[in-house]
């Protein structure tokens, strides 16, 4: 597959993509994204919706990577920034297939010491084990009212959880 951003409808999703909370853009290598979509079986035309977010697949609520380029499919999530693996220079991509999700859940909590608050999306899979976790985080200030932020930051993980959840209800 060519560069991502060839598909106009693509590329107009991504461009109405705005930061929310502490998840800013990232810079992407879009023909390595095209290449990471190619290989992972799905196409830019198959594309639901975007967001920039964090991607975890550690049990433990504070083991969040980096924000990433979030990809919400008819056939599961897609999280991606076009790299290449260093060894192998396959593209560097990671999938739930919503096949293998038996919960979909919200998550949120407040770390107190450093006013950080996460809201998220858990996927689990047979036996509970975690298949992955899509996280956004807003961090207060100390002074001043955090309110705008904050439900920000909560009604964008509400906005692409209700996508997920019209998907898996088909």
């Amino acid at each position: 597959m060519p560069n991502a951003l060839a598909d106009p409808e693509f590329r107009a999703m991504y461009s109405r993509l705005r930061p929310v909370g502490r998840e800013q853009p990232q810079s992407v290598d879009w023909n390595a994204y095209g290449d990471a979509l190619r290989v992972a079986g799905l196409t830019t035309r198959g594309i639901r919706t975007m967001t920039w977010a964090r991607f975890s697949e550690a049990p433990l609520g504070t083991l969040t990577e980096g924000t990433s380029l979030i990809g919400v499919f008819s056939d599961g999530i897609f999280e991606c920034l076009g790299r290449k693996r260093q060894m192998s220079r396959e593209p560097k991509y990671r999938l739930i297939d919503f096949s293998d999700v038996k919960t979909i859940g919200a998550v949120e909590h407040a770390i107190g010491d450093h006013r950080i608050f996460t809201f998220g999306v858990e996927f689990t899979g047979y036996g509970g084990v975690l298949l992955g976790r899509l996280e956004w985080h807003a961090q207060a200030q100390r002074l001043g009212d955090n309110r705008p932020a904050i439900l920000t930051t909560e009604r964008e993980r509400d906005r692409v959880l209700g996508m997920i959840r019209g998907i898996v209800a088909r």
